[in-house]
């Protein structure tokens, strides 16, 4: 994460105190929309027991929303940059693990999870990388070296930046761009756009792929 990116962060956390809109969700309906989209890459058995890394957790309310929708043997890891929040998280879900720190950073030593999920995290424009596919696309190449089952993220689209007021700090980009290169990744990776306007989801199930 960029030094602006914490700047931008530290000071949503200080207007809005610990709330969605701290991690640049407008509401928590649109940030729960953004989490059921990415549950399709998990067990259909909700009874299953797998790990789970959270990239970019912010106040670990994806782990409340998996708990809610009944997945109750999850080994959850939180990981944020920024401590504010994994300190928050902490206390929240003292029986979740948490992580402070830099993912692309982590390398062997941040350890294999089954799943790895990473919501609203990759839509900060990162100036330390001239084209921000590229620091997109090394993200999700880390999840995938992370992952032992199966990866999913959502970003914002190219073709729904039209609902918003230009911010130059935000980046919208091509779903089919990035849907090719998670493909020669994971051949078994699937597109979602059907769940909120100016979004989407990528899911890659990594068992096909890897025999």
């Amino acid at each position: 994460m960029s030094e602006a990116t914490k700047q931008f962060y530290a000071g949503l956390l200080q207007r809005h105190g610990t709330s969605c809109r701290a991690l640049s969700f407008a509401s928590v309906s649109t940030q729960h929309a953004r989490f059921a989209a990415l549950l399709p890459v998990l067990p259909t058995d909700r009874d299953a027991a797998f790990s789970l890394l959270d990239v970019g957790c912010g106040f670990a309310d994806l782990y409340g929303f998996l708990l809610e929708a009944g997945y109750r043997n999850v080994a959850y890891t939180g990981l944020d940059l920024m401590p504010d929040f994994t300190a928050h998280a902490a206390a929240r879900y003292p029986e979740a693990a948490f992580v402070t720190g830099d993912f692309l950073k982590l390398g062997p030593q941040g350890g294999h999870y089954d799943f790895v999920l990473s919501s609203g995290a990759l839509n900060l424009v990162n100036e330390r990388y001239p084209d921000h596919y590229d620091f997109v696309f090394a993200m999700v190449e880390q999840m995938y070296r992370t992952s032992t089952q199966g990866v999913a993220f959502n970003l914002l689209s190219a073709e729904g930046q039209r609902h918003f007021t230009p911010d130059a700090r935000f980046f919208y980009c091509e779903a089919e761009r990035v849907l090719e290169h998670c493909r020669r990744q994971a051949p078994a990776t699937e597109l979602d756009q059907g769940y909120l306007s100016y979004d989407f989801t990528i899911r890659s199930r990594l068992e096909a792929a890897r025999g």
